[in-house]
Parts: structure tokens; C-alpha cells; sequence
């Protein structure tokens, strides 16, 4: 659905293949560990469902066009990532991360269904690059995120290499 399980399972794919050791290593002081990244994934996936919620219940109802989303993988711009998102140090291991993103997912995957998609296209809130999404662009903007940050675990394994 909305190509969730696919983007995630590319990214326990690549998981699965670090020790412990090296996914809690980071490069420098200035980046964030392969675990702190998961951790990013699980507080930002948790923030949009909050706001799927919110919007559903008092949601501005709006028509708003096509959103070029899937351009969230392109790592050429820098966002720092809002005070709420950055990791804390909630998880220690791989397996706390892989708990915690499994739990963010059932939660967003349990708030979507049954849900008229006609609501979900229609009930909208900002994004700060995209301006105004609907529902269902924020729930495929979920996935979109984690490929982001796969690629930015990977050039952390690279550099721990």
C-alpha cells in the first residue's frame, strides 16, 4: 500500500547486513549512526501519523496537485532535520530500531485503514519543502523519506569502512 512495505523492506535489507558494532558507530560527532538514522525513521513516521490523525479529525479539506515527492530521495539538498526528529538515543541495537519501526508501522498502517479515499485525498497539511500535501501523498511521503536516509546509511557504512 502506497509502496510502504516495499521502501521499508529495502531498508531492513540493507540493515541486516551490519553488526551492532558497526550501525551504532558514528563516522564523527557532525553524523548520525546507522541506528540513530532507523531511530529518525521511527520519530518522523510517528510525527505524520499524529498529523494524519489530526488532519482527519480537523483537517483543512482541500484540493491540492500532484506533488513531486518521489524527488525526496535526491540528497543534493540538505534539511536539517526538525528538533522533534532528531534521534535521542532511544535505541541501542538494530533490534530496538527494527521493534520501533515495526510499531510506527502497524500504527500508521492501522490509522489508514478502512479509510475512505476520498478523505484521504481531500484533508490536507504543509510539508516545508512541497507546500500542501494530502493524506495520501504524506503516506507515500513515508516511504519515500526512508529510501532518503537509506542511501544516507549506506554512505555512513562506506565511511566506517
Amino acid at each position: 500500500m502506497y509502496g510502504l512495505d516495499e521502501k521499508r523492506q529495502e531498508v531492513l535489507n540493507f540493515v541486516d547486513t551490519l553488526s551492532n558494532e558497526k550501525a551504532t558507530t558514528k563516522p564523527d560527532q557532525h553524523t548520525w549512526s546507522v541506528v540513530e538514522v532507523l531511530e529518525h525513521l521511527y520519530l518522523m513516521e510517528n510525527v505524520v501519523i499524529k498529523q494524519i490523525e489530526h488532519a482527519i479529525k480537523n483537517g483543512e479539506v482541500k484540493e491540492v496537485g500532484e506533488k513531486p515527492i518521489h524527488k525526496t530521495t535526491i540528497r543534493t539538498q540538505k534539511v536539517d532535520a526538525p528538533e522533534t526528529v532528531q534521534p535521542k538515543g532511544h535505541f541501542q541495537t538494530i533490534e530496538d530500531a527494527k521493534q520501533g519501526l515495526e510499531q510506527s508501522r502497524e500504527a500508521t498502517l492501522f490509522l489508514i485503514h478502512n479509510k475512505d479515499q476520498e478523505l484521504l485525498q481531500h484533508r490536507t497539511f504543509p510539508h516545508p519543502l512541497f507546500g500542501d500535501m494530502n493524506l495520501e501523498q504524506w503516506i507515500e511521503f513515508i516511504g519515500w523519506h526512508e529510501l532518503r536516509h537509506l542511501e544516507q546509511m549506506k554512505e555512513v557504512h562506506n565511511q566506517l569502512a
